[in-house]
């Protein structure tokens, strides 16, 4: 695999876990039960009455975390060739700068460009308070991803090749 598709579902992955973490803890914040804004998620198939949802459910919660994960990592490839933009791709600054950006190009087009039935969910279970937490979560799993050494993406050891 190359180093390129390992780092994209890396940054997938770790981002798509920091979102569904954080939208289950800010749905216990909220006060409602932690799997209803990631059952929210799957809306997209089911229809807007799963928000209401509160137990875990395969057909709901691992649903919507399977379309959680699909949309971080469409994000992560966003992600990615942002990063690749800047002239030091891998500073502190290129990794910050591409995962704030990338976080604010997914809410606008999450709440402002695409219809309401392919939002991600998170408006039918949580308040416009817990955005900037979500968003939020989005942009550290993103930077975090970038912080992991390459070489281990890539299945070699960093420290063999100068």
């Amino acid at each position: 695999m190359s180093s390129n598709v390992a780092e994209v579902l890396v940054a997938g992955a770790v981002s798509s876990g920091a979102v569904a973490g954080m939208a289950a803890a800010r749905g216990g914040a909220e006060g409602h039960s932690r799997w209803e804004p990631i059952n929210a998620i799957s809306h997209i198939v089911w229809g807007p009455l799963t928000a209401t949802r509160t137990e875990f459910t395969w057909r709901h919660t691992g649903l919507g975390l399977l379309l959680n994960g699909v949309a971080c990592g469409f994000w992560a490839v966003v992600y990615q060739a942002g990063r690749r933009s800047f002239e030091e791709p891998d500073s502190i600054r290129a990794l910050a700068g591409a995962s704030l950006a990338v976080s604010a190009i997914a809410y606008v087009t999450d709440y402002y460009m695409v219809p309401s039935r392919f939002t991600p969910g998170f408006e039918l279970a949580l308040t416009r308070r817990s955005f900037p937490w979500l968003y939020g979560a989005l942009a550290a799993g993103l930077f975090v991803s970038g912080l992991m050494p390459r070489g281990r993406l890539a299945g070699t050891n960093p420290r063999r090749h100068p």
